[in-house]
């Protein structure tokens, strides 16, 4: 392949998206990342960890800590949504059409290292308290489908459900890429109705996290990167203080189930997901100086491992040393941390070195929005 020059594709770039991360020259992973997303993951995953802490040895036990951890995970996947969608359409517009297999292939070096590493940590010394079932839907990526497993492993619904997406998504948009728009929307229009129906037949505790009810919060994320070109227009609205009002209702949302779990199942959730895109939007635009501290940043960065591990300490359930606070939530960040050094970067240095994906990546074409998307976290 000629090089490609830089030059051209800058200055193309910033005119279609005004959201682009500011070009420096050769490639780095400053200069790839879009501004105060890894922030809003590391927002994310503390509303996970604060709703795990609750209640712990030491720690106040609160049900509306709990309800904020779900709506950390909800975020995580409209960013999800998002992210990996900007991956496919500028691969299908640069190509003309999307890879699978290097898709499938870049996706497993970035998830499963970190994941099968705490797995086999957490199957070695919780084998006694698990079984063969609950295994084997984990090392397949089928929790969410799996109800009443050990808490150990119980958090890996999410990653399950993020897995499935990924593996329907590309194959959707390479045989209906035409009408992803139509899809996205039935989609969206459709979660409501499954989750009152599912909850009707198995009610709260038996549904458990199927993918059909997770789906709609996925799909919020496609549709607000599908729409990118109309959303553009708007920039001034989305970047005004005023907007600000949209994360803060949206942040009140959750607290509905206090009121009415069943209303807040069927209809607050679509409404929830509506105002994490627009509030990711956002973000995008104002670039909140918080969001982007370095501490704040970096704990975006680690927190699909930190996601991972952080399970092992954070249990209310356990009268050990290491699961009181606050040695728990340190031993969970060290652990995070050491995962993302020791297994995830090293797992995504080897892809940049054995998939055409990853040597792609690095061509400054391809820099501002596919490399972001491997700011993408899974917490749950």
């Amino acid at each position: 392949m000629a090089p490609v020059t830089t030059k051209p594709i800058r200055q193309t770039y910033a005119k279609k998206n005004p959201l682009a991360p500011a070009w420096t020259g050769r490639p780095t992973l400053a200069s790839m990342r879009i501004p105060s997303l890894d922030g809003l993951r590391g927002i994310c995953i503390s509303l996970v960890l604060l709703s795990h802490l609750s209640g712990t040895q030491h720690f106040v036990r609160s049900d509306i800590f709990e309800l904020y951890g779900n709506l950390g995970v909800r975020t995580f996947f409209v960013l999800s949504g998002y992210l990996i969608t900007a991956i496919l359409t500028k691969e299908h517009a640069k190509a003309g059409g999307i890879a699978l297999r290097d898709f499938y292939l870049r996706r497993a070096y970035r998830i499963v290292p970190p994941a099968y590493a705490f797995m086999l940590v957490a199957i070695a010394t919780h084998w006694r308290v698990l079984s063969w079932a609950n295994i084997a839907i984990a090392l397949t990526f089928t929790s969410n489908y799996y109800y009443g497993g050990h808490y150990v492993l119980g958090h890996l619904w999410s990653l399950s459900a993020e897995e499935q997406f990924y593996l329907l998504w590309p194959l959707i948009l390479v045989l209906f890429f035409r009408r992803r728009l139509w899809i996205i929307g039935g989609v969206l229009a459709a979660g409501p109705p499954l989750r009152i129906v599912l909850w009707m037949i198995w009610g709260r505790h038996g549904m458990g996290h199927p993918f059909p009810v997770l789906m709609d919060a996925l799909a919020g994320g496609c549709a607000l990167q599908m729409l990118q070109p109309q959303l553009v227009r708007y920039q001034r609205m989305f970047a005004s203080r005023w907007f600000s009002l949209v994360p803060v209702v949206t942040a009140l949302l959750p607290l509905m189930q206090l009121f009415s779990t069943r209303f807040y199942q069927g209809v607050g959730l679509s409404v929830l997901h509506v105002g994490i895109a627009l509030s990711v939007q956002h973000v995008m635009a104002s670039r909140y100086s918080v969001l982007n501290l370095r501490p704040v940043a970096w704990l975006g960065t680690i927190s699909y491992s930190l996601y991972l591990w952080q399970q092992l300490f954070l249990n209310r359930a356990s009268g050990e040393p290491w699961a009181a606070f606050p040695l728990n939530l340190v031993f969970a960040i060290g652990c995070g941390a050491a995962s993302y050094y020791l297994v995830e970067r090293p797992a995504l240095r080897m892809r940049e070195r054995f998939t055409r994906g990853g040597r792609s990546a690095a061509a400054p074409s391809l820099v501002a929005i596919p490399t972001a998307a491997d700011q993408v976290s899974r917490a749950g």
